[in-house]
């Protein structure tokens, strides 16, 4: 899997031990050399938390090589992964949908139940990372690794931005502060 080599050059980069990047997540570093030689499969829990150890993020590209944004703020009281899980999924969903296409068409090429990727759309459950891949491929999209701090930004819009006038009683009331007599 290409994401699992790019994280390992990642880390080779930012010369971090397997054992020192472990230790911001739930494994020893045995495992993470157990990941990088392929030797046991990373669950997409996990590939979340090595991504973040290493400042990337998993994302979805398009086959123009744009990226395919989900919801951008964590839910109050959401756990990490279960956000990063619908900001995967959610693009996801909306491609198929665009396409046309059922939960039934899309099982078939993905090799899985109706079930399964109805959980998946709604992050209930996460797939294993190798059926995320052809789930992504399946809708004509990639997963791959971005620098955090790249992958949240949005693309500019060229359309002219217009800022909203608040009448002074709206402004109060939307600081929270009483409004005025």
């Amino acid at each position: 899997m290409r994401i699992i080599g790019a994280l390992r050059s990642a880390r080779l980069n930012a010369e971090l031990t397997q054992n020192a990047v472990s230790e911001g997540l739930p494994v020893r570093g045995r495992a993470i050399s157990e990941w990088e030689t392929g030797a046991i499969e990373p669950t997409l829990g996990h590939l979340i938390l090595w991504s973040r150890e290493l400042s990337l993020r998993l994302v979805i590209v398009g086959s123009d090589g744009e990226l395919r944004y989900g919801p951008q703020r964590q839910r109050p009281g959401e756990a990490l992964e279960i956000f990063e899980r619908r900001r995967l999924a959610s693009p996801l969903r909306n491609r198929r949908q665009a396409l046309g296409m059922s939960q039934g068409k899309l099982c078939e090429l993905v090799g899985v139940t109706r079930d399964s990727i109805q959980r998946w759309e709604l992050a209930r459950v996460a797939p294993r990372p190798i059926a995320h891949v052809v789930w992504a491929q399946s809708l004509g999209y990639s997963i791959a690794l971005r620098p955090i701090a790249m992958s949240d930004r949005r693309p500019r819009r060229d359309a002219v931005r217009v800022p909203i006038l608040l009448a002074p009683r709206q402004v109060t009331r939307t600081m929270g502060l009483p409004p005025r007599a």
